[in-house]
């Protein structure tokens, strides 16, 4: 009797699995493919709102702003352009302290709000009292500190952080004072322009540029506070009067040094410059590619498979020849140069980078060797190698 359950038991439960799996995943089953479900949906009418309840027009969460820049022109064809990445020659190494003439100052490949704590606690590590801050501008100044073996001075840090050239990274500033250890030490500073020790100076900047090199892959994490350090970049794409410009908020003669760098590497060749007039005389090799074995995508654009390695005029010979419209913009953008012969060379090969501003305002064009305006979309993306050399 028991056998004979077990058996019936036995053949209901293949049965019911049979059906159970066609329950399951069949056209009617539980599990079934609903796909297209929404080609038998109903249409139901709107929602009413009851009396006296205003609707709310639902709007974009994300609106497209309206363009203000009226000297750029939209009747061609657009292009995606690539992303901006960071300069490979300024960043070999993560932290670095550059110079031009008697300046200093630290570069570190990373933004400055990730910065801003490292420097906090290379303060507080080395028990520096920090008796003023500002985020928003990123600057600190320590208190009076004195030196060892110096019982007639005391000294005091102002720490500039701001951001870097290139996107992500960050450029810190010292500046050192120094006076007599008996001048009252409370009160508003005015700072020098230049540190008064430099070698103190110095110091500071060793120490503080070993201390976040040695930072390097700990997992600082970013301060909220100094988020706006950087929301104004120092080197932007901008247009004046329909011709793309580099805009450097830089001081002139630092403006000149990364751009003679820039015109140096990366696909420029520099044949010759005049810092007098502020003028680089280049050519591009519109092959070149970075880490590519195929031609670059800038060949397509200005065509032709030799580089020219030399020009057969001087820099002196080019604008002494140049063909210029006659245009407010154009006097004002060269007017210390003097081309006074009326005939054009032949075939004047490469481009003339002109570098014009003052204070840090600095603005950087790019003409041909006559000195005529490129088709823009050719200047931009000289310009856009120019700014990723950029150091």
């Amino acid at each position: 009797m028991m056998n004979r359950f077990i058996v019936r038991a036995a053949v209901l439960a293949v049965v019911g699995g049979i059906t159970g799996c066609s329950s399951l995943f069949g056209p009617e089953g539980y599990f079934r493919d609903r796909g297209d479900d929404y080609l038998n949906a109903d249409v139901i009418d709107p929602m009413a709102l009851p009396p006296g309840v205003s609707e709310q027009r639902v709007q974009q969460l994300y609106m497209i702003p309206t363009i203000q820049n009226s000297e750029v022109d939209f009747s061609g064809e657009f292009e995606v352009p690539r992303p901006q990445s960071l300069s490979d020659n300024a960043f070999a190494d993560k932290v670095k302290i550059q110079k031009l003439a008697d300046r200093r100052w630290i570069l570190v490949s990373a933004p400055p709000a990730q910065v801003w704590p490292q420097v906090r606690g290379f303060l507080s590590r080395n028990s520096l009292e920090v008796v003023y801050t500002d985020a928003t501008s990123g600057v600190i100044e320590t208190g009076w500190l004195r030196f060892k073996g110096d019982d007639d001075t005391k000294d005091k840090y102002r720490l500039q952080i701001e951001q870097g050239v290139q996107p992500d990274s960050t450029e810190i500033h010292v500046l050192h004072m120094s006076v007599d250890k008996d001048i009252p030490g409370s009160g508003q500073v005015n700072w020098p322009t230049q540190s008064v020790n430099q070698e103190r100076e110095t110091w500071m900047m060793d120490e503080l540029a070993a201390t976040i090199a040695s930072d390097t892959g700990s997992g600082q994490a970013a301060s909220l506070l100094a988020q706006t350090i950087g929301l104004s970049d120092k080197v932007s794409l901008d247009s004046r009067d329909g011709e793309p410009l580099l805009q450097l908020s830089l001081a002139y003669n630092r403006a000149w040094a990364t751009v003679s760098h820039a015109v140096q590497e990366e696909g420029f060749t520099l044949w010759e410059s005049d810092d007098a007039v502020g003028v680089f005389y280049v050519n591009f090799d519109p092959t070149f590619e970075k880490n590519e074995d195929e031609p670059g995508f800038f060949s397509g654009m200005f065509g032709g498979d030799d580089v020219q390695q030399s020009s057969p005029y001087s820099l002196s010979e080019v604008l002494a020849h140049l063909q210029l419209e006659n245009t407010a913009e154009n006097r004002k953008i060269f007017n210390s140069i003097s081309s006074t012969a009326a005939e054009p060379l032949k075939d004047v090969p490469g481009y003339l980078v002109v570098v014009r501003g003052q204070g840090e305002d600095v603005q950087v064009r790019i003409r041909d060797g006559y000195a005529r305006k490129l088709p823009v979309r050719d200047a931009k993306k000289l310009l856009n190698v120019i700014r990723h050399n950029l150091i």
